[in-house]
């Protein structure tokens, strides 16, 4: 069985995955039993409580930006590396693609933990 890392999504299927956590998110709002309440606030709430969540709603409301970026690994963790990834890290000076998630501060997140994140939050 591939580890986590060997079936890394593209940026397409990422976008994908967060408009679907997002769009998740108002579903569990219209299936509430007080229906007059703000979705808007609904999220926000949500929002507050689980970080991952917050993160997805920015990168689909466009505030905050996902990017293909190259990633050092450090040579302790190679082993977890896939074949694939363990090739192109020798030939890039030890770093391997990943999709990022930039933040408003410049902060770099990695986008499959923060789906991960956010869909656990939604369980």
């Amino acid at each position: 069985m591939a580890d986590a890392r060997t079936a890394m999504l593209s940026r397409k299927k990422a976008m994908l995955a967060a408009h679907l956590v997002d769009a998740y998110a108002d579903r569990l709002f219209s299936a509430r039993a007080e229906p007059a309440a703000d979705v808007l606030e609904f999220r926000a709430g949500l929002a507050s409580v689980h970080p991952a969540l917050a993160t997805i709603f920015d990168l689909v409301a466009g505030r905050v930006e996902l990017i293909t970026e190259a990633v050092e690994v450090p040579l302790a963790e190679y082993s977890k590396l896939g074949v694939e990834d363990f090739m192109v890290s020798l030939y890039n000076g030890h770093t391997v693609q990943r999709l990022r998630i930039v933040g408003p501060d410049g902060s770099r997140q990695d986008v499959h933990e923060v789906l991960a994140g956010a869909v656990e939050a939604l369980m």
